[in-house]
């Protein structure tokens, strides 16, 4: 038998005579790795390869990735009509679409995303036609008749999108990750298959609290700029959630707001809690102390689950009525972190004599908590800070346990 050293050196001798000789040693490659290597490049690039040898002529037909990066509204030469048409019919690992056209002040913007829209609508059909397992778009239009259907779609991103119909990915069987940067979103989410969603920027609707079902869901992050919050159905499978508020004044508590059925009424149901009781790992932040997060703790959610909790400034407001509901509802924490280091528009200095917190019913912490951690920054002379240590105090957890930050 020839060792794995005698056949390493073996092939150290024949690439130096290869690279001795000239010889191309690329195109000794087969046909499926060099198409493998070609769909790390733009489309355009790898049909371009055509012209380097009679074997490339045809080899970027079945590059397994469409990815297109052209001005959508002002480009004419018809490039991507021209590839989808003599491309060969296999099946697409990835279509990524990302338009860097400029929008002019002068056009009108919906005009400009429609046209956008037009020239990637028949890309995106034509992807999802070929079984596409990834798909990406970052392009400003409005998707109003493309339904996503695909039984081997596993992960969606897009960037700059608005949404105004329903986003249901019921048809995508498989769909594991979707991730949506600087949208807006004025519709539900469905998904049943979906375990990772993460939303960064753009913003919900300000008047209509739609809904986000994802009964897998394993990861969450909710980063809106603005808008209200959306209400989260059950996530028994959710391990880890970070969600930001970002709810205006006349927004929370009991304000009347439009449904999705169109009626008006009072909230009577929690909107993010109960969702999120399942979670081991949670993060909640607002910078509004009469948050959406305050108005859910009256349906009274229990996170049996919960070992890791972030919260910040909201929890201190009403005698620290968020942070004493965490310590008194969650029975096996591990790790508590205050983020505190938020400038007040006041600052306010207190003296230990000045001050008495005296809460209505005194707790014992979780037994599994080791840890909480107060992070003020510069600020560790704020009043918020003495607060929390006095109630902290009050609710059995002792200074040793306690890092100020």
């Amino acid at each position: 038998m020839v060792s794995t050293r005698s056949m390493g050196l073996r092939n150290e001798g024949n690439m130096e005579r290869a690279l001795a000789s000239g010889k191309d040693r690329i195109s000794a490659l087969p046909d499926e790795l060099l198409q493998h290597v070609m769909s790390f490049l733009l489309s355009r690039n790898a049909v371009r390869t055509c012209v380097l040898a009679r074997r490339w002529s045809t080899l970027w037909k079945s590059v397994p990735a469409l990815r297109i990066e052209d001005d959508l509204v002002t480009d004419s030469n018809k490039f991507v009509d021209e590839l989808l048409r003599l491309r060969d019919p296999v099946p697409l690992n990835v279509c990524d679409i990302c338009d860097v056209s400029e929008d002019s002040d002068t056009e009108d913007p919906e005009t400009f995303c429609e046209e956008a829209y037009n020239r990637i609508a028949p890309c995106l059909r034509y992807a999802l036609l070929h079984q596409v397992r990834v798909l990406r778009v970052s392009a400003p239009v409005f998707p109003t008749d493309l339904v996503l259907v695909s039984s081997h779609l596993k992960r969606v991103e897009l960037c700059h999108m608005q949404f105004e119909d329903s986003l249901d990915f019921s048809s995508c069987q498989v769909l594991d990750a979707l991730e949506m940067t600087d949208c807006n979103i004025y519709a539900p989410i469905f998904c049943q298959s979906l375990r990772h969603l993460n939303m960064k920027g753009g913003c919900f609707d300000n008047e209509i609290r739609y809904h986000i079902s994802a009964p897998n869901l394993v990861s969450l992050k909710l980063a809106p700029e603005s808008g209200l919050t959306p209400l989260l159905d059950s996530m028994p499978s959710l391990v880890t959630a970070s969600v930001e508020s970002s709810e205006e004044e006349f927004h929370h508590c009991f304000a009347l707001l439009s449904c999705e059925d169109g009626c008006t009424r009072e909230e009577t149901f929690s909107v993010v809690l109960e969702g999120l009781s399942a979670a081991t790992n949670l993060e909640l932040t607002s910078d509004d102390l009469l948050s959406v997060f305050r108005m859910d703790l009256k349906w009274s959610p229990v996170f049996s689950k919960l070992k890791t909790l972030l919260l910040n400034k909201w929890c201190v407001a009403g005698d620290f009525t968020g942070l004493v509901y965490f310590l008194q509802h969650s029975p096996i924490l591990e790790t508590l972190t205050l983020q505190l280091n938020i400038p007040t528009h006041k600052k306010q200095r207190v003296n230990e004599a000045d001050e008495r917190y005296a809460p209505k019913k005194q707790s014992l912490p979780s037994k599994h908590l080791k840890i909480v951690k107060i992070i003020c920054g510069l600020m560790k002379d704020d009043a918020r800070v003495y607060r929390a240590l006095k109630m902290l105090y009050a609710h059995g957890v002792p200074s040793e346990k306690i890092d100020i930050q």
